[in-house]
């Protein structure tokens, strides 16, 4: 299994590529290497770790200018964090996948 801090950096990789419409969400880990991503209103991550049987819990959120992970396996636990650029903040939609090319000065 890959370290947790790793798989924490991993996630937020992932999370800081996409959209900027990124919504909260809680990743957790079995001991099988599945996954499920699940809302994570009303819950705390040792109770999603008890409630699925999970190795780790990665909560994943934006706050303003930034998305952050933190990650919980019952004896650790971490917290990455990301600062997005301007430029990433005010993308248009489609912006992001490689459609978008700037104006160039005529």
């Amino acid at each position: 299994m890959r370290g947790f801090l790793q798989q924490a950096e991993d996630i937020l990789d992932v999370a800081t590529s996409g959209d900027a419409g990124l919504q909260d969400v809680v990743i957790v880990m079995d001991r099988l290497g599945g996954m499920r991503m699940l809302d994570p209103a009303g819950w705390s991550l040792p109770a999603l770790a008890a409630e699925y049987g999970a190795t780790a819990v990665y909560r994943v959120e934006r706050r303003e200018a930034a998305v952050r992970v933190e990650g919980w396996n019952g004896s650790e636990r971490c917290l990455v964090q990301r600062t997005l650029s301007s430029a990433r903040l005010f993308q248009l939609p489609g912006m992001g996948s490689g459609n978008y090319r700037p104006a160039t000065m005529l």
